[in-house]
């Protein structure tokens, strides 16, 4: 087990840089979800549905990323959380739609979707840790 380096693992989180990188996760994902949504609904074999959730992912690393920077320290502790949060209030949006129209909601794949926006949280913040940590700022 390797120790933990002050300011990349473990620790603080900073409630502005987790809201930033949230708010810029909403601002990606939400448009693309719901256009991805819509592709679903009429056609569930589309071929546009799975680049859509991929970019959908892609957005949570970019929120990812946006915490991690804005953060003084603690990269993947507030790039994961804020891809976290930003899954919270799209998925909270969707359940409460999903169940007023007598949808039910499919638990298992909000859980495994909400680990994969973390995930890319994380791997947002991981690519803002390596860039800190390089002299010259270049990725």
């Amino acid at each position: 087990m390797t120790p933990a380096r002050p300011g990349v693992t473990g620790g603080v989180v900073e409630a502005h840089a987790v809201v930033r990188g949230a708010v810029v996760a909403i601002a990606v994902c939400l448009p693309l979800a719901l256009l991805s949504q819509q592709v679903v609904d009429a056609d569930r074999t589309s071929p546009v549905a799975a680049p859509l959730f991929l970019l959908v992912l892609a957005g949570f690393a970019v929120g990812g990323f946006v915490a991690a920077r804005a953060a003084g320290g603690s990269p993947f502790t507030n790039g994961g959380l804020a891809a976290l949060a930003a899954f919270a209030v799209i998925q909270g949006a969707a359940l409460v739609i999903r169940l007023a129209a007598d949808d039910p909601p499919a638990i298992p794949v909000i859980v495994f979707n909400g680990l994969l926006a973390y995930a890319c949280g994380l791997a947002g913040g991981a690519v803002a840790a390596r860039r800190r940590r390089r002299p010259d700022g270049q990725a």
